[in-house]
């Protein structure tokens, strides 16, 4: 006697079908109108409003500080500020009538060095806080900004 083995054949992998509808479905009206109750449609709301947003500013230029220099000298003809803010290049001063005399400087954060040219003559701030000793055996101002 003889066993037959029972085989299944594999059916062949079926592929994947995919509808698409060519036509749009369409509802029909009803047909008695007259018999429906029409419900008042609610006017649509309007659309939300978002909030305005605040817009970030452009970085504001960094502030560079104006220093105001008072200097009193009765009798001066000239004066004039030199420092580490200028290059030791003097600036004239304005007069304020008196002997009074002002010099505004625009200079941005830091420690600076600078002395008082009056009448031609280099001599340190007689207002300043703070001195420090010169190459030259004199005293330079400071001014910190």
């Amino acid at each position: 006697m003889t066993k037959s083995k029972n085989t299944k054949a594999k059916a062949p992998a079926q592929a994947k079908v995919v509808y698409e509808i060519a036509q749009p479905i369409t509802v029909k009206p009803a047909k008695h109108p007259a018999k429906t109750k029409a419900k008042a449609k609610a006017p649509a709301a309007p659309a939300p409003v978002e909030a305005a947003k605040p817009v970030a500013a452009a970085p504001a230029a960094p502030v560079t500080p104006k220093i105001r220099l008072e200097i009193s000298k009765p009798g001066a003809q000239s004066v004039a500020v030199a420092g580490s803010f200028n290059s030791w290049q003097p600036e004239q001063a304005s007069s304020t009538g008196s002997g009074g005399w002002v010099k505004e400087l625009t200079v941005g954060p830091g420690r600076y060095e600078y002395m008082l040219v009056v009448d031609g003559q280099w001599m340190a701030d007689p207002n300043a806080k703070e001195y420090v000793p010169n190459p030259f055996g004199g005293q330079n101002s400071v001014l910190v900004v």
